[in-house]
Protein backbone atom coordinates (compact mmCIF):
# COMPACT_ATOMS: atom_id res chain seq x y z
CA UNK A 1 0.00 0.00 0.00
CA UNK A 2 2.86 2.29 0.90
CA UNK A 3 4.90 1.45 -2.60
CA UNK A 4 1.21 2.61 -4.23
CA UNK A 5 0.79 5.51 -2.72
CA UNK A 6 4.43 6.95 -3.18
CA UNK A 7 3.79 6.07 -7.08
CA UNK A 8 0.42 7.87 -6.99
CA UNK A 9 2.56 10.81 -5.40
CA UNK A 10 5.11 11.00 -7.84
CA UNK A 11 2.72 10.20 -10.55
CA UNK A 12 0.94 13.80 -9.38
CA UNK A 13 4.47 15.54 -8.36
CA UNK A 14 6.47 14.94 -11.42
CA UNK A 15 4.02 16.13 -13.92
CA UNK A 16 4.16 19.57 -12.34
CA UNK A 17 7.99 19.93 -11.74
CA UNK A 18 8.47 19.11 -15.62
CA UNK A 19 6.53 22.28 -16.95
CA UNK A 20 8.24 24.30 -14.25
CA UNK A 21 11.65 23.32 -15.35
CA UNK A 22 10.83 23.93 -18.56
CA UNK A 23 9.85 27.09 -18.45
CA UNK A 24 13.28 28.82 -17.99
CA UNK A 25 14.49 26.85 -20.58
CA UNK A 26 11.54 27.89 -22.77
CA UNK A 27 12.39 31.91 -21.65
CA UNK A 28 16.06 31.31 -22.51
CA UNK A 29 14.78 29.85 -26.26
CA UNK A 30 12.58 32.86 -26.73
CA UNK A 31 15.29 35.37 -25.37
CA UNK A 32 17.49 34.11 -27.79
CA UNK A 33 15.56 33.75 -30.59
CA UNK A 34 14.88 37.71 -29.72
CA UNK A 35 18.54 38.44 -29.79
CA UNK A 36 18.61 36.59 -33.73
CA UNK A 37 16.17 38.16 -34.78
CA UNK A 38 17.34 41.76 -33.83
CA UNK A 39 20.62 40.59 -34.81
CA UNK A 40 19.50 39.87 -38.30
CA UNK A 41 17.64 42.84 -39.15
CA UNK A 42 20.88 45.31 -37.78
CA UNK A 43 23.03 42.86 -40.32
CA UNK A 44 19.89 43.76 -42.92
CA UNK A 45 19.78 47.89 -42.19
CA UNK A 46 24.04 47.61 -42.58
CA UNK A 47 23.51 45.91 -45.90
CA UNK A 48 21.13 48.52 -46.83
CA UNK A 49 22.99 51.57 -48.74
CA UNK A 50 22.40 54.52 -47.31
CA UNK A 51 20.28 57.17 -49.32
CA UNK A 52 22.36 59.29 -51.53
CA UNK A 53 21.78 61.52 -54.81
CA UNK A 54 23.29 64.04 -57.06
CA UNK A 55 25.60 65.52 -54.95
CA UNK A 56 25.49 64.77 -52.03
CA UNK A 57 25.23 61.25 -49.79
CA UNK A 58 23.79 60.53 -45.95
CA UNK A 59 26.60 59.61 -43.73
CA UNK A 60 25.12 58.17 -40.42
CA UNK A 61 21.76 59.06 -38.76
CA UNK A 62 21.58 59.45 -34.90
CA UNK A 63 18.93 59.19 -32.80
CA UNK A 64 18.12 61.67 -30.26
CA UNK A 65 17.61 60.13 -26.83
CA UNK A 66 15.16 57.51 -27.00
CA UNK A 67 12.73 60.12 -28.81
CA UNK A 68 12.58 57.85 -32.18
CA UNK A 69 13.90 61.15 -33.79
CA UNK A 70 16.99 61.71 -35.49
CA UNK A 71 19.64 64.07 -37.11
CA UNK A 72 20.71 63.04 -40.15
CA UNK A 73 24.38 63.83 -40.91
CA UNK A 74 24.95 64.58 -44.71
CA UNK A 75 28.14 64.41 -46.70
CA UNK A 76 28.01 67.44 -49.91
CA UNK A 77 30.56 67.69 -52.46
CA UNK A 78 32.79 70.32 -52.31
CA UNK A 79 32.06 71.44 -55.38
CA UNK A 80 28.06 71.68 -55.17
CA UNK A 81 28.45 73.45 -52.02
CA UNK A 82 26.60 76.54 -53.12
CA UNK A 83 24.19 74.88 -54.45
CA UNK A 84 20.70 74.84 -53.16
CA UNK A 85 19.46 72.55 -55.14
CA UNK A 86 21.57 69.77 -53.51
CA UNK A 87 20.45 70.64 -49.90
CA UNK A 88 16.79 70.51 -51.22
CA UNK A 89 17.06 67.36 -52.80
CA UNK A 90 18.55 65.81 -49.82
CA UNK A 91 15.84 67.49 -47.95
CA UNK A 92 13.28 66.29 -49.70
CA UNK A 93 14.50 62.24 -49.54
CA UNK A 94 15.84 62.16 -46.15
CA UNK A 95 12.53 64.07 -44.62
CA UNK A 96 9.31 62.90 -46.49
CA UNK A 97 8.86 59.91 -44.69
CA UNK A 98 9.07 62.43 -41.37
CA UNK A 99 6.01 64.47 -41.15
CA UNK A 100 6.46 65.38 -37.71
CA UNK A 101 10.37 66.18 -37.32
CA UNK A 102 13.48 66.61 -39.57
CA UNK A 103 16.53 67.43 -38.70
CA UNK A 104 19.75 67.76 -40.88
CA UNK A 105 23.44 68.48 -40.93
CA UNK A 106 25.10 69.34 -43.92
CA UNK A 107 29.47 69.22 -44.08
CA UNK A 108 31.49 69.10 -47.47
CA UNK A 109 34.25 67.13 -45.93
CA UNK A 110 33.49 63.70 -44.08
CA UNK A 111 36.80 64.08 -41.98
CA UNK A 112 34.17 66.89 -40.11
CA UNK A 113 30.83 64.83 -40.03
CA UNK A 114 30.36 63.82 -36.07
CA UNK A 115 29.78 60.77 -34.83
CA UNK A 116 27.32 62.06 -31.96
CA UNK A 117 24.69 64.40 -31.85
CA UNK A 118 26.87 66.73 -30.46
CA UNK A 119 30.46 68.47 -31.93
CA UNK A 120 33.79 70.07 -31.78
CA UNK A 121 34.01 73.67 -32.46
CA UNK A 122 36.16 72.84 -35.88
CA UNK A 123 33.15 70.18 -36.52
CA UNK A 124 30.94 73.52 -36.36
CA UNK A 125 32.87 75.77 -38.52
CA UNK A 126 32.71 73.06 -40.65
CA UNK A 127 28.88 72.90 -40.69
CA UNK A 128 27.55 73.79 -44.01
CA UNK A 129 23.99 74.09 -43.45
CA UNK A 130 21.37 72.59 -40.72
CA UNK A 131 17.84 72.14 -41.08
CA UNK A 132 15.19 71.92 -38.87
CA UNK A 133 11.46 71.02 -38.93
CA UNK A 134 9.58 70.48 -36.04
CA UNK A 135 5.53 70.19 -36.36
CA UNK A 136 5.10 70.96 -32.42
CA UNK A 137 6.88 73.47 -32.03
CA UNK A 138 6.23 75.16 -35.17
CA UNK A 139 9.49 75.21 -36.64
CA UNK A 140 11.17 74.74 -40.30
CA UNK A 141 14.19 76.32 -40.88
CA UNK A 142 16.68 75.94 -43.35
CA UNK A 143 20.11 77.68 -42.60
CA UNK A 144 23.89 78.01 -44.25
CA UNK A 145 27.08 78.78 -43.49
CA UNK A 146 27.08 82.49 -44.99
CA UNK A 147 30.67 81.05 -46.46
CA UNK A 148 28.29 78.74 -48.20
CA UNK A 149 25.35 81.02 -49.03
CA UNK A 150 25.98 85.04 -48.28
CA UNK A 151 21.87 86.03 -47.65
CA UNK A 152 22.09 87.61 -44.25
CA UNK A 153 18.58 86.28 -43.87
CA UNK A 154 19.64 82.93 -44.34
CA UNK A 155 22.80 82.58 -43.01
CA UNK A 156 24.19 81.60 -39.94
CA UNK A 157 28.25 82.46 -38.91
CA UNK A 158 30.56 80.52 -36.99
Amino acid sequence: MNKSIISLAFAFVLPWSAPASSQPQQRQQQQQQQQQQQQQQQQQQQQQPLPQGDGWRLIRSVQLGNSGNYIHMVLIDVSRDADKAVYGAALSKLCRSQPDFCRVRFWNEARYVPDSISFTDAQFKALRAEYVFNRAGGVQELRYACTAVPDKNQCFSH
